[in-house]
């Protein structure tokens, strides 16, 4: 009789004659048939969304390989011919080669998001070499122990075993490194690494569980062990279906929960095929309706939280394409408003300096009534130019193209100057302007004059502008222990609200109260004045104890020693 007509003793082919399931463990229902559905359907679903992706491509070879590993170990369990048995032997160690070689290049191309090294290919492929070519050699199944019904393995086992160990390791490793990273470097605490460390993590349990299952099945005699084993491949699903709803791997959301709740029902339905007794029927009946139900709150629930997430992207998106018109405007802006200041500027030198001339009698006698009109004129043309610089200020600190010419000058000096230069103009509204010092070192500092005389400029004629009656004064004090030197303006002007002088700073903004005084500000002179004093390492700050109750401008600058 030959090997194809040898049957295993103490079997009753019952299914096409070469299968007989009585002789299987009851776990084998619960334990391969499930797992084998919810992998080899979450591969199909994967490989759907992205037929020419690599990553789909191999975690759709990884679980048709792993189904068929599993498909092949259901044979080698119920199949009762001999030459079945034997060709079913020689076939797991190729798959189990193969099942290797595809979860490593699975998980390290899709963890690390690129191809690995070429040298890395091909010290794999030299590896694992003689296990595929000499697979249908004695190498790999020395003979067959009738009595027991099984192969002897031969010497290509002990060498898959020890690839398979030093697969474990890799990927134990990795995880380590990933771990390690990830906790010691503030920088390394990305999304991206958290992907890493499920994906390598899930990994090795699933090979550890996997391989220890089969290590001490086969070293005890006690092959129901091996029935354990895919339960780390169901940690693995479950570690993927997490990195597809959490952080879209994959993109096919939904489907991933679905398959996975479809495939633990029918593993709590399983159970059905080995229960004993009508306790045990009920029990399980009870789990898996539980279950049934549990599921379908589970996966309504996974599709409302992935509906909120995409609308929360969608609006995402849309708040940063909006933010990007946004900054597409405001260049727009102040590219148009830069253009339009420097044509503003050559006509605006004329009609000062023209109007200038006509005032001081260059073309004659002026009468009285003209004399009123051209310095109307004179007036407006200095507004306007006033304005126009603040404009031509606000776009060069916007393109970044402000220069500072820094030097060394007291600027107490400096100061004083700028209050006799404005006391005039407040003596006319009928303001008193004084000038005050307490500056006990030398008042020196460094920094770009002009920049500095045109803040103290600005918040003067702030002061000015807004103070219908009563007094401005001006006071340089300094702070040799804190090396800083100050510029105080204090003035019994209109005051401010706490809530204004938190939005004051900003371009175009004015207190609500300013136009009862003063409708000619633009709201760009403190944005300005902040903005050249932070660049020279100073400030500007402005306080008020209410609406009605005067204000005081500060602004500070390194001392220089």
């Amino acid at each position: 009789m030959n090997n194809s007509q040898l049957l295993c003793s103490d079997t009753l082919p019952s299914f096409l004659g070469i299968f007989d399931f009585s002789i299987a463990p009851e776990l084998l229902y619960y334990s391969y048939i499930p797992i084998t559905f919810i992998s080899l359907t979450l591969g199909i679903f994967i490989w759907i969304q992205n037929k020419k992706s690599t990553e789909h491509v191999l975690f759709l070879l990884l679980t048709i390989v792993f189904s068929l590993f599993l498909f092949n170990d259901i044979i080698l369990w119920t199949a009762v011919p001999v030459s079945t048995i034997y060709f079913s032997w020689s076939l797991a160690l190729v798959l189990r080669t193969l099942l290797i070689v595809l979860v490593l290049l699975f998980t390290y191309r899709f963890g690390l998001k690129k191809s690995l090294n070429p040298y890395i290919y091909l010290l794999g492929g030299l590896l694992c070499a003689p296990l595929f070519i000499l697979a249908s050699t004695k190498l790999n199944v020395v003979a067959f122990d009738l009595a027991n019904c099984e192969g002897i393995d031969g010497f290509l086992w002990n060498y898959l075993y020890l690839l398979e160990v030093l697969s474990v390791l890799a990927v134990t490793v990795t995880s380590l490194y990933y771990l390690t990273i990830y906790f010691l470097k503030s920088d390394a605490k990305t999304e991206a690494n958290k992907q890493k460390i499920l994906l390598f993590v899930g990994t090795a349990f699933f090979l550890s569980i996997y391989f220890s299952a089969e290590y001490i099945g086969a070293l005890w005699n006690a092959y129901e062990v091996n029935l354990l084993g895919p339960v780390g491949m169901l940690l693995f699903l479950i570690t993927i279906t997490y990195l597809i709803v959490q952080y879209k791997a994959f993109e096919i959301k939904l489907a991933a929960v679905q398959v996975l709740v479809l495939g633990l029902i029918m593993l709590v339905a399983s159970q059905l095929f080995f229960v004993e007794t009508s306790l045990t029927t009920l029990l399980a009946s009870i789990t898996l309706l539980l279950s049934s139900i549990g599921g379908y709150y589970l996966v309504r629930s996974v599709k409302r939280e992935i509906k909120q997430r995409e609308q929360i992207e969608q609006l995402a998106l849309g708040l940063e394409q909006a933010n990007d018109q946004l900054k597409v405007l405001d260049k727009m802006k102040s590219e148009f408003v830069s253009i339009a200041s420097h044509q503003l500027r050559s006509p605006l030198t004329a009609i000062r300096g023209y109007s200038s001339m006509i005032l001081e009698g260059s073309f004659g006698p002026v009468p009285d009534k003209a004399k009123d009109a051209v310095e109307r004129i004179a007036e407006a043309s200095r507004f306007m130019a006033s304005s126009v610089e603040d404009y031509l200020n606000v776009s060069r600190i916007q393109a970044g193209n402000m220069k500072y010419e820094y030097s060394d000058f007291n600027l107490k000096d400096l100061a004083s100057r700028v209050a006799d230069d404005t006391r005039q103009i407040a003596l006319k509204k009928g303001l008193l302007l004084t000038f005050k010092t307490d500056v006990t070192k030398t008042g020196i500092v460094h920094a770009d004059i002009g920049k500095t005389r045109q803040i103290i400029d600005n918040l003067v004629n702030n002061s000015l502008k807004y103070t219908p009656k009563g007094s401005i004064e001006v006071l340089v004090r300094d702070e040799p222990k804190a090396k800083k030197i100050f510029i105080e303006i204090k003035d019994t002007g209109i005051g401010m609200s706490a809530k204004t002088i938190e939005n004051m700073f900003g371009k175009f903004e004015r207190a609500s109260n300013a136009n009862e005084v003063n409708v000619t500000g633009t709201g760009l002179g403190l944005y300005i004045a902040r903005k050249m004093a932070r660049e020279m390492g100073g400030d500007v700050s402005a306080h008020s104890e209410g609406e009605g109750k005067g204000s005081l401008f500060r602004i500070e600058l390194p001392l220089m020693m």
